[in-house]
């Protein structure tokens, strides 16, 4: 088996088949439930053994923002900006239609 190692001796990979440039041979013994249980930094390499790092704290996921971004928001506005002027464009050809309909009868 070989372990990869941050600069902290944390344990962020490992591969139990094949090699890997950066990783380091291992063939002690294993805590219980190490491939079940393992995740980035979860274990330390420490004096040569694999221990379990008393300092491991679950990273937290960010979570979505629920709004719209700013890229959304630009869109909507230019949807709108395209939506009033389709509607005045409309007007205005009414407009004319009523006058050149006008014209033509007097």
């Amino acid at each position: 088996m070989q372990l990869l190692r941050d600069d902290q001796q944390a344990i962020t990979g490992y591969v139990t088949v094949g090699s890997t440039d950066q990783g380091i041979e291992y063939t002690g013994t294993l805590p219980d439930g190490f491939e079940e249980n393992f995740k980035p930094s979860f274990y330390l390499f420490q004096n040569g053994t694999v221990v379990a790092n008393p300092n491991y704290v679950t990273p937290v996921e960010p979570t979505p923002d629920s709004g719209p971004t700013a890229e959304q928001e630009s869109l909507t506005a230019m949807a709108q900006q395209m939506a009033d002027q389709q509607q005045h464009i409309a007007s205005l050809e009414q407009a004319l239609t009523a006058l050149a309909q006008g014209g033509t009868k007097s």
